[in-house]
């Protein structure tokens, strides 16, 4: 007996070093294509216009400065000598009928469809509304001079042939190559987990979903990792049916595990600017799963009309103000002059994180639920960071700053946008290594400090390494109370020493010059954003309006250099200038209901609760110290994240009253 016991334990390890594999095979594959895609976007292209001069036209061709426009009788062709390994048509497309068959060097274009008289590009556009768009015709060509041929066939006085262009595409051999063997890697981890699965047998797997929630199995981690590769699949399927299926079956598992989507939502926060294409329209896997989960959650609440109108008898003060903080920016929506813009921000970044954090406050998770989500959340992180340090490693991605200084990006279009979300994981990864019961846990929660850590590092931020990432630090030893505060005050004055060579490079050299550099930009852009409050005091100028006011009304004429600033960078501001005075007293009230609802739960018993409660409280002091210079809350990520936090709480205080 204890034999197969000891057996089915083994097996259950290795179905979950599997899965562990697999997954990092995942996010490494996932960091490959995305540096590859960097790469890709650094190649060189040429651009010319019918007027350049660069091509041998036959047929009744018109030229003008609109491009060039055949005759009715047809038959017309433009010979176009070109060098290098791509080449583009920039057409004018709309409501009419005509084609362009292309070839390159005599061979039907490789990248259009063809037919029996070759490759040919339709003039038609998708939605009939007139456009000019550049569309690939051939790539992976070889590195030289080609020919490339265009026929014409209808499309009269419409002017269908704008230019054309031709680009140097970079070697991406080195990531094809690594693609290839971390498929292979992932391949066999996934056999040995469906074999290590099957040997275990449908009994074992029942025993071991039916064991008790503290001190989560290692075979719990099934129902996450299966989520995950669903995800993974549909994200990076290239063929439409398995996009479909995986899709589908996302949908069925979220509809009947809600946690499995909360901890999606909260793994995919911060990739948000790599969204999903899907029928010609492009959606972010953080909206996607928010919205199953809404479905899902909707689904719930009709089921259970008893329970929640007894719920809403235990709204406390964060919840008031999480209700007055949306209701604010609906109404600063109305206000706003740039409607459009407005209504997606409310939707993205107010509706549907405060939709995510009313899912995680009515939901009755239990232990392992809430711990997959805070799992997931973290892991998001590492993936991020080991993304970020595998391009800086490569060289891919990295913004250079003052003097060649190289700075990492990851997933984002800014540094300071890695800085600000890998400081708020930072202190829950740290508090949980630090201060947490679970052997497992407290040990893959160390590991994940290190990237994370590094990464941040490695983004230069100055919010995130002056203020963010220290004083987070530094709350999470107060709270942590004893020796934990003079350890952390130990190590902050070790990490300010270590720093002083770093303060007299280019980039921090310049830190407290107020004539030049970022101080000089942020002071000018806070006199800006304050007189931009005073003219709308009540509302602000609404959702995502602060660039359009701010660089055509507000901005100083010494800040020229920087008109395109979509936030205040300043947390007081931010709300200030959004949302008004309405919207300041919102952000307010959510930080006084959180910390009156959060402090006293540095004093609970449960070791691995409070470690978490420790934790979310140093990530919300990275909230405030890092938002005094840069973003807060406006971002997709921050904004998931933080009512992530709020739900959390949430959820620890209910616990400590055994309410859950």
């Amino acid at each position: 007996m204890q034999v197969g016991k000891w057996a089915s334990g083994q097996a259950s390890k290795f179905v979950s070093v599997c899965l562990i594999g697999l997954l990092i095979s995942l996010v490494l594959a996932g960091g490959v294509l995305v540096a590859r895609q960097q790469v890709l976007s650094q190649a060189v292209t040429v651009s010319y216009t019918p007027l350049s001069g660069e091509a041998e036209w036959e047929g009744d061709w018109e030229f003008s400065e609109l491009g060039a426009d055949p005759s009715e009788s047809g038959g017309e062709r433009v010979t176009i000598p070109f060098t290098g390994t791509d080449f583009a048509l920039r057409v004018r497309r709309g409501d009419y009928r005509g084609y362009f068959f292309a070839s390159v060097d005599g061979e039907p274009a490789n990248l259009l469809p063809q037919e029996e008289r070759g490759a040919y590009l339709v003039l038609t556009s998708p939605d009939h509304a007139p456009q000019v768009v550049t569309i690939p015709v051939a790539s992976g060509l070889d590195d030289g001079p080609h020919v490339a041929e265009v026929i014409a066939e209808r499309g009269w006085e419409q002017w269908p042939l704008v230019g054309w262009s031709a680009s140097r595409a970079p070697d991406t051999t080195a990531y094809r190559w690594a693609l290839a063997g971390l498929g292979a890697l992932g391949f066999l981890f996934l056999a040995g987990a469906v074999g290590g699965a099957r040997r275990q047998g449908d009994k074992e797997t029942r025993r071991q979903g039916n064991k008790g929630a503290r001190g989560q199995s290692p075979y719990s981690l099934l129902p996450t990792s299966c989520s995950l590769l669903l995800a993974a699949v549909f994200y990076f399927s290239p063929w439409l049916p398995l996009t479909l299926v995986a899709g589908l079956a996302l949908a069925a598992l979220v509809f009947l595990r809600l946690d499995l989507g909360l901890a999606l939502v909260a793994a995919t926060a911060p990739f948000y600017l790599y969204p999903r294409a899907l029928f010609g329209k492009v959606f972010s896997m953080t909206e996607i799963f928010t919205l199953l989960c809404i479905l899902s959650w909707g689904v719930r609440q009709a089921a259970s009309g008893k329970r929640r109108v007894a719920s809403l008898q235990l709204l406390n003060s964060l919840d008031f103000a999480v209700l007055f903080f949306v209701l604010v920016a609906i109404g600063s929506f109305f206000v706003a002059e740039y409607r459009h813009v407005a209504l997606r921000e409310l939707r993205v970044l107010i509706l549907e994180p405060a939709l995510f954090y009313l899912m995680l406050r009515t939901t009755r998770l239990n232990r392992k639920a809430v711990w997959r989500v805070v799992d997931c959340f973290v892991l998001g992180a590492v993936a991020v960071a080991l993304t970020g340090l595998a391009q800086y490693a490569l060289g891919v991605n990295v913004i250079t700053a003052e003097e060649g200084f190289r700075r990492l990006r990851s997933v984002y279009g800014s540094p300071n946008s890695a800085g600000l979300y890998l400081g708020r994981a930072l202190p829950v990864a740290a508090a949980v290594a630090l201060f947490g019961a679970s052997r497992g846990r407290r040990v893959a929660y160390g590991l994940a400090v290190v990237p994370v850590g590094l990464a941040a590092l490695l983004s230069f931020s100055k919010g995130a390494i002056i203020l963010g990432m220290p004083l987070s630090m530094l709350a999470l030893g107060a709270l942590a109370g004893g020796r934990w505060l003079w350890g952390s005050l130990g190590a902050l004055g070790a990490a300010g020493v270590a720093a002083i060579p770093l303060l007299r490079t280019p980039r921090f050299a310049s830190l407290f010059d107020a004539q030049s550099g970022t101080l000089f930009f942020r002071l000018h852009l806070w006199r800006s954003s304050w007189a931009m409050f005073r003219d709308h005091p009540w509302l602000g100028v609404g959702p995502d309006n602060f660039l359009y006011h701010y660089r055509s009304r507000y901005i100083l004429p010494a800040a020229w250099q920087e008109p395109d600033l979509a936030q205040a960078h300043n947390v007081l501001l931010d709300y200030a200038t959004r949302m008004g005075v309405a919207g300041l007293a919102a952000g307010v009230w959510l930080q006084i209901a959180f910390w009156r609802l959060a402090l006293p739960l540095r004093r609970l018993t449960d070791p691995d609760h409070r470690a978490l409660a420790l934790g979310l409280m140093a990530s919300m002091v990275n909230f405030l110290a890092h938002g005094l210079v840069d973003a807060s809350y406006f971002l997709l990520d921050l904004a998931f994240v933080f009512f992530l936090t709020l739900g959390l709480v949430q959820w620890l205080a209910r616990s400590d009253t055994d309410e859950i």
